[in-house]
């Protein structure tokens, strides 16, 4: 249980798991003028591995985010076990003015051995300038090395997502474990 009086929380179970409030997290922004991005839906075969891109609406087709869902990655959908030939229909949503996205299908759990992997490309579209005057960053490049995919627990309450890195310039990965939100973010 967190204390009233914390700003971060611990998991009870694993202390390296904190929870923060949506108001504890600076959440990268897509620029004013950043093209859509279109929704996707996509059966999720279990018998094979699928990569699925959202782009933006520009003439490069510039990619937003890549999310890959290796073989047997769907556990269960709405409490019912999903088999090695089933297949899902998943609904992938990108945020409007923000780096994130939900992705559904009524309840989806991931398998723990097999994590579909989010990789988020902001180098044209993110609007880093939430960082301007964090006393937590001294520079818009302090946050990004900071960046991180973060997933929803429950209202108003975010978890690091499993994995969650920086592997490239302007780029933040990490692997899911269930269908919901998830933003890029950095702790405030």
């Amino acid at each position: 249980m967190c204390l009233a009086w914390a700003t971060a929380c611990e998991s009870v179970t694993d202390p390296r798991i904190v929870t923060l409030a949506t108001a504890e997290l600076l959440i990268l922004g897509a620029q004013a003028t950043a093209p859509s991005v279109a929704t996707l839906s996509v059966y999720v075969v279990n018998s094979r591995p699928i990569t699925v891109r959202l782009l933006h609406a520009d003439q490069f087709n510039t990619q937003y985010v890549e999310v890959r869902f290796p073989t047997g990655s769907v556990e269960s959908v709405n409490g019912l076990i999903v088999g090695p030939q089933d297949s899902v229909l998943v609904d992938i949503d990108a945020r409007d003015s923000q780096y994130g996205m939900t992705i559904s299908s009524g309840t989806l759990v991931f398998s723990a051995g097999n994590l579909p992997r989010a990789t988020f490309t902001y180098a044209v579209y993110g609007d880093r300038s939430v960082a301007d005057g964090s006393t937590t960053y001294a520079s818009r490049d302090s946050y990004s090395a900071a960046l991180d995919i973060w997933e929803q627990v429950s209202v108003d309450q975010w978890q690091q997502a499993t994995n969650s890195s920086t592997p490239g310039s302007d780029e933040v990965s990490g692997s899911l474990t269930a269908g919901g939100l998830f933003v890029v973010a950095a702790p405030r």
